[in-house]
């Protein structure tokens, strides 16, 4: 737009620079051919100036830009971990029947939590299972979710973030937002180069 709106006034500005030189110069001092002169190096150094109107323009645009995305996802990462605070997560929980009803597969579930995960009735307010049901992968579980009733239990069952596995050999881990699982994961993959390095 700052573009578009410079380029607009440039016959503007030359006019204006060809009126400023005529009334300063009389004829008799300079000629017509000088005043186109003094008039195309005017509009070459106007044009510089506009060169760099626009892009420091685009600079600042696009910075902005960056800046107002990464806060808008810092903002919804935040509500993530809001939301997902009281939350951990089994993978390869096997599925209830497919033949069951809803409440009978929340029922299935929650006993699995209780008999197989040994995670006590009381300290769990609900669970349920995050993302649809892939025909085409017939082995495949959807990850478990279970909401605890407070913090501190996310932080007992998870062992503060680093994971805890159960008797039955289940993996119980904190509920990451993406941005956090990302994090994790380079986090990993760097201490892996680091141990190769030594090796």
């Amino acid at each position: 737009m700052v573009r578009d709106e410079l380029h607009a006034i440039q016959p503007a500005i030359k006019a204006t620079i060809e009126d400023a030189v005529r009334n300063v110069l009389s004829e008799s001092v300079c000629s017509k051919e000088d005043v186109e002169h003094v008039v195309k190096s005017y509009a070459d150094a106007a044009r510089t100036a506009q060169k760099n109107v626009i892009e420091e323009a685009a600079v600042a645009q696009s910075s902005k830009k960056v800046v107002e995305s990464v806060v808008r996802q810092l903002d919804a990462d935040k509500v993530e971990r809001e939301k997902r605070k009281f939350n951990v997560v089994v993978l390869n929980a096997p599925e209830p029947k497919k033949e069951l009803a809803p409440e009978d597969k929340k029922k299935e579930d929650l006993k699995f939590c209780r008999s197989t995960l040994g995670i006590p009735a009381k300290d769990i307010e609900v669970c349920w299972r995050a993302g649809k049901i892939d025909e085409s992968k017939p082995e495949y579980c959807r990850p478990l979710v279970i909401k605890l009733k407070d913090e501190d239990l996310v932080n007992e069952w998870s062992k503060d973030g680093k994971g805890h596995k159960t008797a039955s050999g289940h993996w119980i881990n904190k509920d990451l937002c993406a941005a956090d699982r990302k994090a994790n994961f380079l986090s990993r993959e760097a201490r892996r180069k680091r141990t190769q390095k030594k090796d």
